[in-house]
């Protein structure tokens, strides 16, 4: 017989794993809204993100009470707090798509860089992925793949550096388009700790499988 734990639970996983979708719709969108120069897609990010926001709250209230209500043993209480730290590590994503979001529409349409929209698309692509896999892992409590997931974050990094590279030279060639320069610098660096917070995730649930800490993909850039 299932214990009631065990339902509860169940259900706050799927409300963690329908919040990573919201994540990375609003991720995606955010990214795209840069490929096409869609103003209209940036600032529905924005106004999405109270969507998020309160599926936040709401695992938040529900495992405070879960713990609260039965007093649950050392794996259970292990779940719990992992699944509390995560969904704030998914908010934590959203506010990096909305920021994202947010230089996209101070972007012009005439000082855009091919080659940095490509970069970026790029670095998205790889954070989508990590995100899509990170949530499959969650739902599985797969700690292979988890680990296999915050390896990915190196091809990020490298991303992030020729983005840094290509923007600065730009901006030193052309005084002119330093403020966008600096939107695309900002772009990359909230793409790159969208990356660091699902390799936190990652490492929620190698904790939750195995009791212990890990740290996961760190690359000092």
């Amino acid at each position: 017989m299932q214990r009631h734990i065990d339902t509860q639970l169940d259900a706050l996983h799927q409300e963690f794993v329908t919040m990573g979708l919201e994540v990375k719709a609003s991720l995606e969108k955010a990214i795209m809204s840069l490929k096409n120069d869609d103003k209209k897609a940036a600032k529905e990010v924005i106004e999405h993100d109270e969507v998020i926001n309160n599926h936040e709250t709401h695992l938040e209230k529900k495992t405070t009470q879960l713990i609260a209500l039965h007093s649950p043993v050392a794996s259970d209480l292990r779940g719990i707090i992992a699944l509390l730290k995560a969904s704030s590590d998914l908010e934590r994503l959203a506010d990096h798509a909305v920021s994202i979001a947010k230089n996209v529409l101070s972007l012009k349409e005439e000082k855009h860089d091919e080659e940095l929209d490509a970069l970026i698309v790029s670095m998205g692509d790889n954070v989508l992925a990590m995100l899509s896999e990170i949530l499959q892992a969650y739902s599985e409590m797969d700690d292979d793949l988890a680990v296999k997931v915050a390896a990915r974050d190196a091809e990020s990094d490298k991303i992030y550096l020729q983005i840094r590279k290509r923007a600065l030279i730009l901006i030193k060639e052309g005084p002119n388009f330093t403020a966008e320069g600096i939107d695309y610098l900002q772009i990359a660096n909230h793409l790159e700790r969208s990356g660091d917070y699902i390799t936190n995730i990652a490492e929620w649930i190698v904790y939750t499988k195995k009791g212990k800490i890990t740290e996961l993909g760190r690359n000092d850039l």
